[in-house]
């Protein structure tokens, strides 16, 4: 029978605490060598593996420049889509809270199947062909005063393949975001004695799909607690999010829950995410005061 399905990238709870996973404007924000590992399992209890993974690295180049290397595998029962994407960005100097940058990505994309974990009723699989590579690209503009950063991004400009078949034309269709966030400070922003706030929301539309987060994250002393909530604008409940984690200047561990509100799909085991970041000092004299980004960046 013929049918038609809508999907969607993975989603991450957690994208304010990416590099430029989902943003290449975002690639050099820390001003400093960025090392970022992350993972994320979907209804652990429903047996299909469904698990988002990678590592991302970035660095400023220059004066006004950065670049960064990602490395993903979304996973989904027999499919497995690793992916390898490289970004680079430019900063513009408004004055001396104010910065707007600009970024690009390109990648590629492996779409994999795997035939050992599907059962055939002939003896010889039907499936010839158990892979294809596609090209991927991004573009994104980030702008940053003081507190405040909001930003735009769209990728899968050059709508990768999704089938592995050479038959197939089905394509991931373009992806736009668009996020705002605010970092407020009640004391002075130390890892020891501050506190911050810092409320912040993202709108991705991606084909069918439009998802809108709403979180709201507070540093504490180092403790990092966070409460959230992602709805997808065309169906109910939303989902609820929660996350705990610590934070130094140099370091930050975060982990988070989603759970569905109506209770569902909970005997699946909803969805648990932990990312970690490590700056490096790379002992490069500095040539210009870097603009301060949010520290929730």
């Amino acid at each position: 029978m013929p049918c038609l399905a809508n999907a969607q990238d993975s989603p991450l709870s957690q994208w304010y605490n990416y590099a430029f996973s989902t943003n290449p404007s975002m690639v050099g924000s820390a001003g400093k060598l960025r090392v970022h590992l992350f993972y994320r399992n979907q209804w652990p209890k429903a047996d299909a593996g469904f698990a988002y993974y990678g590592a991302e690295a970035d660095m400023p180049v220059g004066k006004s420049m950065a670049c960064g290397l990602l490395f993903t595998n979304d996973h989904a029962a027999a499919f497995s889509k690793p992916t390898v994407t490289g970004a680079y960005g430019y900063t513009v100097k408004l004055n001396q809270k104010t910065a707007v940058r600009g970024g690009l990505s390109l990648g590629l994309i492996q779409k994999h199947i795997s035939t050992s974990d599907l059962i055939f009723e002939q003896e010889e699989p039907a499936i010839t062909k158990s892979s294809r590579i596609s090209l991927d690209a991004g573009i994104g503009i980030n702008l940053i005063s003081g507190s405040l950063t909001a930003s735009a991004s769209l990728n899968h400009l050059t709508k990768p393949q999704q089938g592995i078949s050479s038959e197939s034309d089905a394509r991931t269709n373009m992806k736009l975001t668009l996020d705002i966030g605010y970092t407020y400070k009640i004391k002075p922003a130390t890892w020891k004695n501050g506190i911050e706030i810092t409320p912040n929301a993202i709108f991705q539309r991606h084909g069918t799909q439009q998802n809108l987060q709403i979180s709201v994250i507070n540093h504490v002393k180092g403790l990092l607690t966070g409460l959230g909530c992602r709805k997808n604008l065309q169906s109910d409940p939303p989902t609820a999010i929660i996350l705990i984690g610590y934070k130094t200047e140099d370091f930050r561990i975060a982990y988070s829950y989603d759970f569905e509100t109506n209770g569902k799909t909970n005997r699946y085991g909803n969805a648990h995410e932990i990312s970690m970041t490590k700056l490096f000092d790379t002992g490069r004299k500095k040539k210009h005061k870097p603009i301060d980004c949010p520290s929730f960046l």
